[in-house]
């Protein structure tokens, strides 16, 4: 329908045109190539996301049986695991985990039939990703043709704001499925393929820097060179690379492409050799480095612009960039379109097209700009090195510039000391990339001269690491922006422009212009007035509240079905919502589906100005959290029923449990707070039982608080809390649970879904919708699953 609608809207454009200008023009050829790759683009895409009839089933439950293929790359991680990634798939179902879907669509077909076609090998139509295949079943090498026995399930979707987007990743380059392996059999080998060339040549190097680095200097060099971060340590790539905006050095890139190919090929153009030797064995050298580090998406860009360039030199032909970054998108997308959307391959696109469209631009202002400085007859009198320092400084400014705007999109924070980084990092990432390949390829004759090549790798990376906790220590170093909507990101481009016209041509009317936008930039970039978000944490608990006047508070944080919550989901949903601390943390109870991911926060250092505690005996006598508290410098505040907490216009009022509560099951004493901001209302009940939620009846009726808006089901729904009275009561319109998904206990009951539904509320749960989003203004409130769909 789009592309339907476009190609009307060009003919009328084109009629238009020949009546208005009465005159032939190819503009119109043009129109229908660009409508024509459009609608090529939009079929790729449906094809990519087309789901059979194995994608139906796996979007439900997980099916097992047995997957048959051929791997592709091998990975093994810190665990003493493979992670191998399987090409050419066949899955056979086992017989018990499909006959309900089967007898579901093919409702005509008899009990026989269906389990012929169960017994039928189901063609995949993508790669399949295996994890936790035990080292002990046997070596495994590129090339294999393997069968396994395990479970087979989708790609997980992203579910919570700010987590990472797992599915376009894995969808971008070419991965469908994740497989859980119980028993891998190597069927046959493949000793001519290129992948099992690849694969042990990468694991002989891997193996050198493992004998003659350090363990810090093997995991960095193993990352930059080979593109595997799987023993990279999370100081490493989180606070000391990532922090700093310096995640870019450890993906393997254009760079490393450049590197490897480039210099190759002009070593060989120096001893004479002719222009096609040359290509051919710089090309071949490269597409065999990029079938080493498993062929992703920024090496796909760099190697068919490597590629084009080689081409460029054989002919005599004048090399364009545009054209070559052009034609890798095209052949990137029509393989596997969801690359549009991934945020890496994005991020890549745009630091070419800014060094190929816009810094030419940029140089040729600076240079109009220079000499219109200089007197009449003065020449300029600019030393080499200085100019070097001036196109260095002026290319990351331009790049910043470009691909900030996206990094706040996709990581939600800046680092604004990150250009200057840059100025030192990027060229000193040639000596360390040459100095990392001469000690791989001098380790297959001996560790002595392995570790002599690799010397200046390891004094550039002890530098890196010296200078990055240096720029760590100074203030501003990441300021935390969260996750500006795509109308924001072009308004950002649109004052980066009127930025560069106030440079260029220093009139004050840019320069009001200029401050207009940041004036109207500020209005635009207004948090919403009062946001309060279920996060989906499995088995478990976490509820985050953004206040109207800045406050930032998180409602417990834990689960028992998630591990490290608080790196993968707490963490970064506070990034996105552009919170880098957390003013309050309220503990309704000290269970572990609802403190584990606290506990995370409290071992990383993560800023909190104040923790809240129920004032009971059982929390008293619990110094776990206290001592763990107390040594980051947090302060602790305990309150009771009657007690109130206050932000503005919105009030945090504990109604449970009474100072002083007694019980030995710690749901009993669990917090229960009323939110009121103006008309709107909410009820947090934390794990509390049917028992204890009458004693909050009588608080009601002697205040006459109005009933509530929203219900925070208590105890993930189970059938011990949420009564008829209680219900009654307070006449909750919406009722949202958290609830992992299939999970041990069978929350959320059906006696508590029925009780909620004959009451009139309307059910949200995270284990169906993922995250629930709640946004009032004190008159009015919106509900919505982060996850559409």
């Amino acid at each position: 329908m789009m592309a339907l609608f476009l190609l009307i809207f060009m003919i009328f454009c084109f009629i238009f045109y020949r009546k208005v200008r009465r005159e032939q023009s190819l503009f119109f050829i043009y129109e229908v190539l660009c409508w024509f790759f459009f609608l090529m683009g939009g079929i790729a895409f449906f094809r990519a996301s087309y789901f059979n009839e194995i994608d139906r089933i796996l979007s439900k439950k997980t099916l097992t049986g047995t997957l048959i293929g051929q791997v592709e790359y091998v990975r093994q991680n810190a665990e003493g695991e493979y992670q191998i990634t399987v090409r050419e798939n066949s899955f056979v179902v086992n017989e018990n985990h499909l006959k309900d879907g089967i007898k579901k669509n093919l409702k005509k077909c008899s009990i026989s039939s269906i389990k012929s076609n169960l017994r039928q090998t189901k063609k995949l139509p993508g790669k399949c990703r295996l994890v936790k295949i035990p080292v002990s079943k046997g070596k495994i090498y590129p090339g294999d043709f393997i069968t396994c026995t395990g479970k087979l399930k989708a790609i997980e979707e992203q579910t919570n704001p700010g987590e990472f987007n797992t599915k376009i990743y894995y969808y971008s380059v070419g991965i469908r499925y994740q497989f859980f392996g119980e028993n891998l059999t190597r069927k046959r080998e493949s000793p001519l393929s290129l992948h099992r060339i690849a694969g042990s040549v990468r694991e002989k190097i891997d193996a050198i820097y493992r004998h003659i680095l350090s363990d810090t200097e093997y995991a960095l060099l193993k990352a930059i060179f080979l593109g595997d971060k799987t023993d990279l340590s999370k100081e490493q790539k989180h606070f000391l690379y990532e922090e700093n905006g310096m995640a870019h050095l450890l993906a393997v890139s254009g760079l490393h492409v450049s590197i490897v190919g480039g210099m190759l090929f002009r070593f060989l153009r120096k001893k004479g050799r002719s222009y096609a030797f040359s290509c051919i064995v710089g090309s071949g050298i490269l597409f065999f480095y990029a079938v080493m580090t498993g062929f992703g998406n920024s090496v796909f860009r760099a190697a068919v612009m490597f590629f084009c360039f080689l081409l460029a030199q054989y002919f005599g032909a004048e090399y364009d960039m545009i054209s070559s970054m052009s034609l890798a998108g095209i052949l990137m997308l029509l393989e596997h379109p969801w690359r549009l959307l991934e945020s890496g391959c994005v991020i890549s696109f745009a630091s070419i097209f800014s060094i190929g469209m816009i810094l030419p631009i940029a140089k040729e202002l600076w240079e109009k700009r220079s000499q219109n400085r200089l007197i009449a007859g003065e020449l300029p009198t600019e030393s080499p090195g200085r100019k070097i320092i001036r196109q260095a400084f002026l290319a990351n400014i331009v790049i910043s510039m470009s691909i900030t705007p996206l990094l706040l999109r996709f990581f939600y924070q800046w680092s604004p000391y990150s250009i200057l980084l840059n100025l030192f990092v990027i060229p000193a990432m040639s000596p360390l990339l040459i100095s990392a390949v001469l000690g791989g390829l001098l380790g297959f004759f001996s560790y002595v001269a392995a570790f002599l090549g690799c010397i200046p790798a390891v004094v550039l990376l002890r530098t890196f690491e010296m200078i990055f906790r240096l720029v760590e220590q100074i203030p501003g170093a990441v300021i935390v922006t969260g996750c500006p909507s795509w109308w924001k990101i072009l308004f950002l481009y649109l004052i980066e422009i009127s930025f560069f016209f106030l440079w260029y041509y220093r009139q004050k009317g840019f320069s009001v212009i200029f401050c207009l936008f940041l004036i109207a930039g500020r209005c635009f970039f207004t948090v919403p007035a009062l946001k309060i978000t279920m996060l989906d944490v499995g088995q478990g608990e976490c509820i985050f509240i953004k206040m109207p006047t800045g406050e930032s508070m998180l409602i417990d944080g834990g689960s028992t079905s998630k591990k490290n919550i608080a790196e993968y989901t707490l963490v970064p949903a506070l990034k996105y919502y552009g919170t880098d601390h957390l003013d309050y943390v309220i503990i309704t109870h000290t269970d572990e589906d609802h403190i584990s991911g606290l506990r995370e926060l409290f071992e990383q250092n993560y800023p909190i100005k104040h923790i809240v505690l129920p004032d009971t005996k059982a929390m008293n006598s619990s110094n776990t959290i206290r001592k763990a508290g107390k040594k980051k410098g947090y302060s602790f505040l305990k309150i009771s029923r009657a007690d109130q907490l206050n932000f503005g216009a919105i009030h945090l009022r504990c109604l449970h449990p009474q100072k002083g509560w007694e019980a030995e099951d710690t749901n009993s004493g669990s917090l229960v707070l009323y939110l009121t901001y103006d008309k709107f209302t909410m009820l947090f009940t934390g794990d509390l039982n049917g028992e204890q939620e009458s004693l909050l009846e009588p608080d009601k009726r002697e205040e006459s608080m109005p009933s509530v808006n929203i219900l925070k089901v208590a105890h993930h729904g189970s059938k011990n809390s949420t009564t008829k009275s209680f219900l009654e009561e307070f006449q909750p319109q919406k009722a949202i649970i958290s609830a992992g998904k299939n999970n041990l206990y069978g929350h959320p009951h059906k006696e508590t879904i029925k009780k909620l539904q004959k009451n009139g509320a309307d059910i949200y749960g995270t284990l169906w919708g993922g995250a629930i989003i709640i946004e009032s203004d004190g008159q009015k409130y919106k509900i919505n699953y982060f996850k559409r769909g």
